[in-house]
């Protein structure tokens, strides 16, 4: 029952002309998840929502003798910690100004050097056996394990992947699902002791150095793995993972081999079907 808890948001609270503002209501919610958080700013005007779902944000704060601020479209990915300062205006609390987006992408909270594989990118690169693992090797530094075969490794959903970030050992990755530790401690590669479905990974982001303490455990890379969240409306999907000789071209040796050269030789059956669905939407509790 791990809480999916992945990103941050953090920031300052101060008036128009700088001074710091203590005590401010601040609250950090994701309309399309029916999530709320709230928090206050401490003596030094700051305030932190600490691991959070990912997804998009509307930050808000008020105070006494404040307009109250509101600020929207702020998306958050996995292990992402993103600063998002409010300025607020002297006024009545009945008034409130509006900021949509205008949010700094540069990270500024740490010097972790890390890439995220998007949702968009899962949904649309083809993938050898359906294998999530496979999208590793996108990021800068990632390489196959030496006299590693990556087609039998990437063969099907629950193949290990033996990739070495940045020249660091195979086994010294640290995998994380959902915010909990799946690594298979006993594999010599970055094989995990759950292996999800494609279509559940909403995204991931692979840290290869500079992370903190609080999640290294390894020397090598972090790579952080998040599962898909439900929303207040039902949704799904279906599809079919097809491989077959009559779509593939024939080896280029074994035609040159039969004779006469340049005939085609008789292609190796293939024929593999793999079927998915998913669901997704709100949990009922009757009575509640």
């Amino acid at each position: 029952m791990w809480a999916q808890d992945t990103a941050t948001i953090v920031g300052t609270v101060t008036d128009s002309s700088g001074a710091i503002v203590p005590g401010a209501k601040v609250t950090v919610a994701n309309p399309d998840r029916g999530f709320v958080r709230d928090v206050a700013s401490d003596s030094a005007g700051e305030y932190v929502a600490a691991r959070i779902p990912i997804g998009n944000y509307v930050v808000t704060a008020e105070v006494s003798g404040f307009q109250k601020l509101e600020r929207s479209g702020i998306a958050l990915t996995a292990g992402q910690t993103q600063r998002v300062d409010l300025v607020l205006t002297v006024g009545q609390i009945t008034q409130e100004i509006k900021v949509t987006g205008n949010v700094a992408k540069v990270e500024t909270e740490n010097g972790t050097v890390s890439d995220v594989v998007t949702s968009k990118q899962i949904d649309n690169l083809a993938l050898n056996g359906n294998n999530v693992m496979g999208l590793e090797f996108l990021i800068p530094g990632a390489a196959i394990g030496n006299g590693q075969d990556s087609a039998m490794q990437l063969g099907h959903a629950g193949g290990e992947v033996t990739v070495s970030f940045n020249g660091n050992r195979n086994e010294y990755s640290q995998l994380e699902y959902d915010g909990g530790n799946n690594a298979q401690e006993s594999s010599q590669s970055n094989g995990g002791a759950v292996t999800p479905a494609l279509d559940s990974i909403a995204e991931f982001r692979i840290s290869t150095s500079n992370y903190g303490a609080d999640v290294g455990q390894h020397a090598g890379a972090l790579i952080e793995m998040v599962t898909k969240g439900g929303t207040k409306e039902f949704h799904g999907s279906a599809h079919e993972f097809v491989r077959n000789q009559a779509f593939d071209a024939n080896d280029f040796f074994a035609n040159r081999a039969i004779n006469p050269t340049g005939g085609n030789a008789p292609k190796t059956p293939l024929q593999w079907n793999i079927f998915g669905w998913t669901l997704g939407g709100p949990f009922y509790i009757p009575k509640l």
